[in-house]
């Protein structure tokens, strides 16, 4: 085996090596090929070695069972006492070459006679007592159970020998052969590929192509009639490979001109149209469809005309016209639809020019009377009772080739005036045809919608796209509420078109009316066009959502309506604001637009019984919030100035409007409020600070507590007297008044720790320890937390803990900022390296504990105590640390001395902690 693996790895090792280490490669390969197979070959050994261990294991066990003695039998006089009944196996068979099987024999001996009891004679048949403790006697021994057997192989070793039986088990040499032919073969691919041999022109591999497609197409319309899916699968694959043979052939590589090319895709669309209406094919109809329209595409050299290429797709849409007289297709003439005039669209977009007009219009009016005739098809070839319209071709037709015609009339209002004259024309006659036929009752009414729309924009298109615009939101609105109400969807979703026409006319009338200049240039306040026109589109989508809300359909509809709805008016504020009023106090104006809708919406919620009114309403009172701080961006400005002083009557009255969510409940009214009592904390605290600070020149000291009293004040108002701190919706505010105690305790918390690390300078007031506003501030946060821990249960007292660092915390910044204020010491971290302000902290921190530790010895509360001689602790180490250092100096000696006198006071007073209970 070691030689053959080795031959395999030579050539292996040859073939990876390059030319000048073939020999190398070579060698080595061969080398690691015979290592392999002796590791191989040992590891077989060592398995048949580890099988007859197990087997010679296996034989010595069966020996020793067969030379061990037989138990005695029980004596007569112990089996008569206890009265039991040995039972004695048949031997078992001892492994040996042939298998052997015995019966096992139970033998029961009577009980030993007793005295003076006299026994039954024996039954015939049966053996004695004797007879059975001779068979007792020389039974064998009970059968030993064989060894078991060796355990299962692990994965590599079962792969290992996998492989080894497929290379040498069986035709070895064929095997071997195989192997190196593969090898070989693959060698010889690559040197043919490296001197170019396998170079095939271009020509001939897309004639091979061809060719295996036609053969597909020949095997697909042999097997059609027997297995229809299969036969047509493989047509429309073959007519595909065929198309993109062409394709390829064009583009790609350049060996077709572009009149043969088309020639050729033409031929292929009609093949493929002939098959798909001849077997009944709608599929391979629209594939061969979908290739004739990609065809000019395609195959496009950017010098066509576009009078052939019209013509060629309305050869296209006769062809769909006239499979659409005889097959109800409708994914093809979905197809002719959307390629028509989606590639039409973008030729018009990049190519069309005024004095093309005269050719591209008559197109345009064929394109627009084939896809409103076959709908006409489609609803007579319909099975049901009542024809099945299409309404995507019959609606989306005219909603695309009018725009169209707008554009090829390129502002001619009379002449667009005219083309929806006439497109109402067109369809009224349909709809007074289609009355006459009972089957064709949607295709009438549908028609008859779609005229009347048209009829309607014919005035507003003979003036304005604003007026268009306008026109067709009042249009949509009515045809979504004639749908919603009669139940017919094609009507409510032409309604909805129309309302996003609706956008895009508006859209128009921006560009028309210069886009830039529109928000630029002032107009009458509210009473203007582009306000008007804001105002119907608002109007328009925020009805539709309401009569989709009243008839209980599409949810998601409803919401989506509604957001553009309150969009545009949104926009209607936004623009009128900014075009026609100050922009210095914008941020004020736009609150007053918030709480006009907060206002109207709520004014409208319960009445309308529509409850989607609180989104405007809690938008517009969160939206108060950076207003208010907007407003302020200028130092010189405050809340008490005119006339930002109206901000206050505007926060009043959006708080009144909160009361309109309450019934029916909404969500929005806990973001609304608690916005609203951030407003009020955050405006009027920086109002506060700028007329404290910048206007009265009081220092830092002041401010932190000016900036934090609103809130500070809304906070306690919850707290205590929630009925005053919750109105006007006092009855709800119980369900957030804890997450309104969270944030403002939050935004308390903030400040308090901040206020740690100012230096609290009093001015214009002299600074006293204690008794200057920063530090009563800090005192009073402490209190309040302590009144808060009091109220509320603490089991562990861990919050007692935490206020006692916090305590401790502004003991140490308040000794420090002592020693800023009265020693005139630097307020920075150098401080902390000052003889004084150590020694005054040591002496503080020693005080404390010592007063702590004689609270909870007075209390007979043993945590206290401990926490004060933890305290005393963390002092005398720091004696030992740090003050050590400042022992030469009067502050250093003090602070030693006073320590030392606080412990021997402490120790008189309470030398041991409190027994506990």
């Amino acid at each position: 085996m070691s030689w053959i693996l080795g031959f395999i790895g030579a050539l292996l090792g040859a073939l990876v090596a390059d030319e000048s280490r073939m020999f190398f490669g070579f060698l080595a390969g061969a080398g690691l090929g015979a290592l392999f197979g002796a590791l191989l070959r040992l590891r077989s050994r060592l398995g048949q070695l580890e099988q007859q261990m197990a087997a010679l294991r296996g034989q010595t066990a069966a020996a020793t069972a067969q030379a061990r003695p037989a138990p005695a039998a029980m004596p007569e006089a112990e089996a008569s006492s206890t009265g039991t009944r040995p039972e004695v196996d048949a031997p078992a068979v001892s492994p040996g070459p042939g298998p052997t099987s015995t019966a096992p024999i139970e033998t029961t001996p009577a009980p030993a006679p007793a005295s003076g009891v006299r026994q039954p004679p024996p039954i015939p048949g049966q053996p004695g007592p004797a007879a059975a403790r001779a068979v007792a006697a020389t039974a064998p021994a009970p059968r030993v159970e064989a060894p078991a057997e060796p355990a299962e192989p692990d994965p590599l070793t079962r792969a290992v020998l996998a492989a080894k039986a497929w290379l040498f088990e069986g035709n070895v040499p064929v095997k071997l052969g195989v192997l190196v032919l593969m090898f070989g073969v693959a060698a010889g691919i690559k040197y043919a590929a490296d001197a170019g041999w396998l170079v095939v022109p271009i020509e001939l591999r897309l004639a091979g192509i061809a060719a295996a497609a036609i053969a597909l197409l020949i095997w697909g319309l042999r097997n059609a009639a027997e297995r229809p899916a299969f036969g047509l699968s493989l047509q429309g694959g073959a007519i595909g490979i065929l198309l993109l043979v062409v394709f390829a052939a064009f583009r790609r590589y350049e060996v077709l001109a572009a009149m043969p090319a088309f020639a050729m895709v033409v031929i292929l669309v009609a093949g493929a149209s002939v098959l798909a209406v001849k077997q009944d094919a709608p599929a391979l109809a629209v594939l061969g469809f979908i290739g004739g329209y990609l065809a000019p595409v395609l195959l496009s050299t950017g010098t066509g005309n576009h009078v052939a290429l019209f013509s060629y797709y309305a050869v296209l849409n006769a062809a769909v016209f006239a499979i659409a007289w005889k097959k109800p297709w409708r994914a093809l003439n979905l197809v002719g639809f959307v390629f028509t005039f989606a590639i039409g669209g973008v030729w018009g977009a990049k190519y069309y020019r005024p004095e093309l007009f005269a050719t591209v219009e008559p197109f345009l009016v064929l394109f627009f009377l084939f896809y409103v005739a076959i709908p006409v098809l489609y609803a007579l070839a319909g099975r049901r009772r009542n024809g099945k319209v299409d309404g995507t071709l019959l609606f989306g037709t005219p909603l695309l080739a009018f725009p169209m015609q707008v554009g090829l009339l390129e502002g001619d209002r009379f002449g667009l005036a005219t083309s929806a004259v006439v497109v109402a024309a067109i369809f009224a006659g349909l709809a007074l045809w289609a009355t006459r036929n009972a089957r064709l009752r949607d295709l009438a009414q549908s028609a008859a919608g779609m005229g009347v729309v048209f009829a309607t924009l014919a005035i507003p298109l003979a003036l304005n796209a604003r007026w268009t615009s306008a026109a067709w939101a009042l249009q949509g609105l009515g045809m979504v509420w004639l749908g919603l109400r009669q139940g017919r969807r094609l009507t409510r979703w032409s309604g909805l078109v129309l309302l996003v026409l609706a956008c895009g006319a508006w859209v128009v009338s921006l560009v028309d009316w210069n886009l830039g200049s529109s928000f630029d240039r002032a107009d009458r306040f509210v009473i203007n066009g582009h306000a008007m026109n804001l105002g119907l589109l608002a109007l328009g989508w925020l009805g539709a959502s309401f009569f989709y809300m009243r008839a209980g359909a599409s949810r998601v509809l409803q919401i989506l309506l509604f957001l553009v709805g309150l969009g545009f008016w949104v926009l209607l504020g936004v623009r009128e604001i900014a075009v026609n009023l100050s922009p210095q106090f914008d941020a004020l104006y736009y609150a007053g637009f918030c709480l006009l809708t907060a206002a109207l919406a709520a004014a409208l919620r319960k009445p309308m019984v529509w409850p989607r009114l609180s989104w405007p309403v809690a938008a517009s009172v969160v939206m108060l919030l950076p207003l208010s701080l907007f407003s302020q961006d200028h130092y010189d400005t405050t809340l008490f100035d005119w006339p930002l002083l109206l901000w206050w009557p505007l926060l009043a009255g959006a708080l009144l409007t909160l009361r309109a969510l309450r019934a029916p409940r909404s969500f929005g009214l806990i973001l609304a409020h608690l916005a609203w009592l951030s407003t009020v904390a955050m405006a009027g605290g920086i109002t506060l600070v700028r007329v404290l600070g910048d206007r009265e020149g009081l220092a830092d000291g002041w401010l932190l507590p000016a900036v934090l009293a609103p809130l500070a004040v809304l906070f306690v108002l919850a707290w205590k007297r929630p009925d005053i701190g919750g109105w006007p919706v006092a009855g709800e505010f119980p369900r957030w008044r804890s997450a309104w105690l969270a944030m403002a305790g939050f935004g308390l918390a903030m400040g308090w720790l901040f206020g740690h690390f100012l230096a609290g300078d009093s001015s214009p007031l002299p600074w006293l320890p204690v008794l200057n506003p920063l530090e009563l501030f800090l005192l009073l946060g402490l209190v309040t937390a302590a009144q808060f821990l009091r109220s509320h249960s603490d089991v562990h007292r861990l919050g007692w803990l935490a206020w006692a660092g916090a305590a401790l915390f502004t003991l140490s910044m308040g000794v420090l900022r002592a020693c800023h204020q009265l020693a005139d010491l630097p307020w920075s971290a150098d401080l902390l390296g000052e003889t004084l302000a150590q020694a005054s902290l040591t002496v503080a921190w020693c005080v404390a504990g010592v007063t702590v530790w004689i609270l909870g010895s007075r209390r007979g509360d043993r945590a206290l105590w401990w926490l004060g001689a933890g305290l005393l602790g963390v002092v005398l180490l720091k004696l030992l640390v740090v003050d050590r250092q400042f022992v030469g100096n009067i502050a250093g000696i003090v602070s030693f001395v006073v320590v030392g006198l606080l412990l021997i006071v402490v120790g008189r007073i309470a030398p041991t902690p409190p027994r506990s209970e």
